[in-house]
């Protein structure tokens, strides 16, 4: 069967590449093939256990890409023939394509350590069938080691702490250390701690034991965590099995070489999400980031771009932005860090501000607003907005990721037009980034 667009793939790139070329295309005839038979949410996986309560109430529904008019096919591709533009499945099928789109993700890294395939010991998967494997040893364990304090890692501690003991062990010395300056860190590590879960920093697994399934874990330093399950949260890797076996140019770190409209090596194959390669926003070099934001930000840029929709511009590279909830506390960073921007010899000025996000401060609702803003000293540039507070922080970290996206200064931030409500915002002589904005200026101006 032949089609028009084929997209191998059902997460955040590969259903926005589809979506945006029917939208773009109704006339295209678009076929999306993938391996699990239902669709998780990858962003809500650390939820699964407690707060949703299953893997089907984390679900991207099928109806989104049936109403679309775009055909689904359950099966794992195993084949690219370029020479024939067909795609060979598991199944025996095979699939013309006019244009072939990748977006078949990555998946979790498999630590090298004695009992890791023990049962009990849990990879955080995005496919419906390894999830609900995953759910039914977490929800049974009374006793959890998490490996790995990023953003998922301490996503599900927080979801599982409550009626459970809940070790993470990380090996740098704080929590989220990759994605915000330590007093961000913590920050989350403390409201944890307030929920009972225990940290152990500078320490990594040196065995999993137990006779058949996990009953402790052995750490660098000694110590010995009696265990009843192990989630594994240490990162991801691009499942690039498939363009590497049909030859596509790959990078250092495994992902398909693309340009900014997201084609690979081979103009009729495109790759967009985890899968694609990515170039950081300030240095233009190769950088791991997995965001399904980005995804999606790409497949529609391939989806113009095959189209017939070309931008003078393509995808410019990736701008870490990102939230999560500890606690009762949300955290979330755009751009770079203090720490970040240092080790790439960017001199800058950081500033922090606290603010309240109502106005009268005695209003129903109100809650401390921590930012913290990097300029770049010499021209008070944006570079980098860290935020801790209520629920309004999710948001508002957008609105500075776009700053910081348009290379505006603390100049231009303190003379945008911005709405203020008293049961909705911080005052307007108190909005967070722009009063960042000005007191980068003010201290720029007794420097002179």
């Amino acid at each position: 069967m032949k089609y028009d667009v084929v997209v191998v793939g059902g997460g955040a790139g590969g259903l926005a590449t589809s979506l945006t070329l029917k939208s773009l295309r109704p006339d295209l005839r678009v076929l999306i093939l993938r391996r699990t038979k239902m669709q998780p949410i990858p962003c809500s996986v650390p939820y699964i256990t407690e707060t949703i309560g299953s893997v089907d109430g984390c679900l991207i529904p099928d109806a989104i890409v049936k109403n679309a008019g775009i055909d689904l096919v359950v099966d794992e591709v195993v084949e690219i023939d370029r020479a024939r533009k067909l795609v060979k499945t598991a199944g025996g099928r095979e699939f013309e394509y006019g244009k072939l789109v990748l977006a078949t993700g990555a998946g979790p890294v498999k630590l090298n350590i004695p009992g890791i395939d023990l049962e009990g010991v849990v990879l955080v998967y995005k496919e419906y069938e390894q999830l609900a494997k995953a759910l039914e040893i977490i929800k049974k364990a009374k006793r959890i080691v998490i490996v790995g304090g990023g953003f998922v890692g301490l996503e599900f501690a927080d979801d599982l702490a409550s009626g459970r003991e809940v070790h993470v062990v990380e090996v740098l010395d704080e929590v989220l250390a990759l994605a915000f300056d330590r007093e961000f860190g913590e920050l989350a590590r403390r409201k944890l701690e307030e929920k009972g879960v225990k940290f152990h920093l500078n320490a990594s697994v040196r065995e999993i034991r137990g006779k058949g399934r996990v009953e402790e874990v052995v750490l660098s330093t000694g110590e010995v965590i009696p265990a009843e399950a192990v989630l594994i949260s240490v990162g991801v890797r691009p499942n690039s099995e498939l363009a590497a076996k049909a030859g596509l140019t790959l990078d250092e770190f495994g992902h398909v070489v693309v340009d900014a409209y997201m084609r690979s090596s081979d103009p009729d194959i495109y790759a967009v999400g985890d899968v694609a390669q990515k170039r950081d926003y300030f240095t233009g070099k190769p950088v791991k980031a997995y965001f399904s934001s980005i995804a999606v930000a790409e497949g529609r840029v391939a989806a113009m771009h095959i189209a017939g929709i070309a931008p003078a511009k393509g995808f410019e590279g990736a701008l870490p932005a990102f939230s999560t909830v500890v606690g009762d506390t949300v955290l979330a960073a755009a751009g770079l860090t203090e720490a970040a921007a240092k080790q790439l010899g960017i001199d800058v000025l950081p500033v922090k501000v606290e603010a309240v996000n109502r106005h009268p401060t005695n209003l129903r609702g109100a809650a401390k607003v921590t930012l913290k803003a990097v300029f770049v000293k010499s021209d008070l540039k944006l570079v980098g907005v860290q935020m801790a507070g209520s629920e309004a922080v999710g948001e508002a970290i957008n609105y500075a990721a776009a700053a910081i996206q348009q290379s505006l200064t603390a100049y231009d931030i303190v003379k945008m037009n911005y709405a203020t409500q008293p049961l909705l915002t911080a005052s307007p002589l108190a909005y967070p980034l722009q009063l960042a904005a000005f007191q980068a200026i003010v201290t720029t101006s007794k420097q002179r």
